[in-house]
């Protein structure tokens, strides 16, 4: 008659090492973090420092090289702050949106350019849009939620 090597005690104990080992939680330093991804569709919001006269023109897109169209300035106040000379909201969104990008948040890219009335050309430039991220996890060790912060633009010469 054959021996038995586990007991209902022994199973049980190995297929919870198993379950635990396939969790990706098995070992120090090993971190397991959720599989969700995070979209973030709300507009990238920009600011000027010093601000601008009321008489220009702002255009801007997402993506490196993109063609920028005009964005009216916004009203205050922006999330958590309130910025002198006022923002300007860039939805994620035609006209403003490259060939290639969607309104996810994964384009982190914002060409700006700001004209006056007759046309010369004051600025001209491509800048990484902040993020803040809600880190998750015991320690924080995990991405979560996301959203733009304000990207402050120097128009100091």
């Amino acid at each position: 008659m054959p021996t038995r090597r586990f007991g209902v005690a022994g199973v049980a104990t190995l297929a919870g090492g198993l379950a635990l080992a396939l969790s990706g939680c098995a070992g120090p330093g090993v971190v397991a973090c959720s599989a969700v991804g995070y979209l973030y569709d709300g507009p990238a919001v920009v600011a000027f420092d010093p601000a601008l006269p009321d008489d220009v023109i702002v255009s801007a897109c997402f993506g490196a090289g993109c063609a920028a169209s005009p964005v009216e300035r916004g009203a205050e106040p922006t999330v958590g702050e309130t910025m002198p000379g006022g923002v300007w909201r860039v939805p994620q969104a035609a006209p403003y949106l490259g060939e290639g990008a969607y309104g996810d948040g994964n384009e982190r890219t914002l060409r700006v350019a700001v004209e006056t009335v007759d046309g010369t050309g004051l600025l001209d430039g491509e800048y990484e849009i902040p993020v803040a991220v809600e880190r998750t996890g015991m320690f924080g060790e995990c991405p979560g939620p996301f959203r733009f912060e304000t990207l402050v633009v120097e128009t100091r010469s």
